[in-house]
């Protein structure tokens, strides 16, 4: 641990502008929209929450993540207060949470998700569930927010219900997916409901209510798009374009799964490069 960066704060910016454009092309044209600022800022905070999610997704195990995860979360307090770590993402991680007045709290969140996906692999209520999209997706949300600006607190209250549409979606499109990773975030509770509860995905036939449960998480997604589509005006002008271009690929993907529910189970469901 130093004072002084391993790297300037440009090649921070670098390395953050380059992993994006890397691993999330989509992402990467909806942010190419923002004033440069702004748009530094948003490839450091999709830095941060790619490489927490790529430690939870290595092969190591569980204790060795969550102590991984750890690690990170210590680190990240120490680049807030100037002491970075040696690894890239730092200065620019740490100028943007500056520069922004992003509460840390929103990270130390975030990573929190991380280490919940490690020791829970069900979940018996939405309650519970709305949690986990709290932590692993409005998180983003709300430092987004706090990099676009915003005229209203009640943006950061809608920013929250944008983020649990979105992992809503990304369920519903990777039920196959997780299930072969161990992991059903549909709640117990809804399965139950629909005749879903005991099916494994990864080998046994979808069950008569299959199509229904898939209606009804659909909707429920599609009520939070709804509720918080006061966001929009809320935002800066210059951020709106982005935001509406990342929420039109989700709710493209949501469109399909609904229209289509039984694709899910056989491919990844998402839009063509034209689309």
């Amino acid at each position: 641990m130093t004072n002084a960066p391993a790297i300037s704060l440009n090649d921070s910016y670098a390395y953050c502008h380059e992993l994006m454009r890397t691993a999330a092309r989509n992402f990467y044209f909806g942010m190419s929209m923002l004033p440069e600022a702004k748009r530094q800022a948003m490839h450091a905070l999709y830095g941060f929450m790619r490489l927490i999610d790529d430690i939870a997704d290595a092969p190591s195990g569980d204790s060795d993540k969550r102590a991984l995860l750890e690690n990170w979360r210590a680190d990240m307090h120490a680049a807030t207060i100037g002491r970075f770590a040696n690894h890239p993402i730092w200065p620019a991680f740490a100028d943007t949470v500056r520069r922004f007045s992003i509460p840390t709290k929103i990270f130390d969140d975030a990573i929190d998700g991380q280490i919940q996906d490690l020791v829970q692999d069900t979940y018996a209520t939405f309650k519970d569930l709305y949690l986990y999209c709290y932590r692993v997706a409005s998180t983003v949300g709300i430092a987004a927010v706090h990099i676009w600006g915003y005229r209203d607190d009640s943006a950061l209250k809608l920013a929250e219900e944008r983020g649990v549409a979105m992992q809503l979606t990304n369920i519903l499109r990777d039920i196959r997916e997780d299930a072969a990773r161990g992991r059903t975030y549909l709640p117990t509770e809804d399965r139950r409901q629909f005749g879903c509860e005991i099916w494994d995905p990864t080998r046994d036939p979808a069950p008569e209510g299959f199509e229904d449960l898939l209606r009804f998480e659909s909707n429920r997604a599609r009520e939070y798009y709804e509720r918080s589509a006061a966001l929009d005006d809320l935002i800066t002008p210059d951020a709106r374009p982005t935001l509406q271009i990342m929420t039109d690929i989700y709710r493209g993907i949501l469109v399909r799964i609904a229209a289509h529910a039984r694709v899910v189970l056989r491919r990844r469901v998402g839009l063509s490069t034209f689309e």
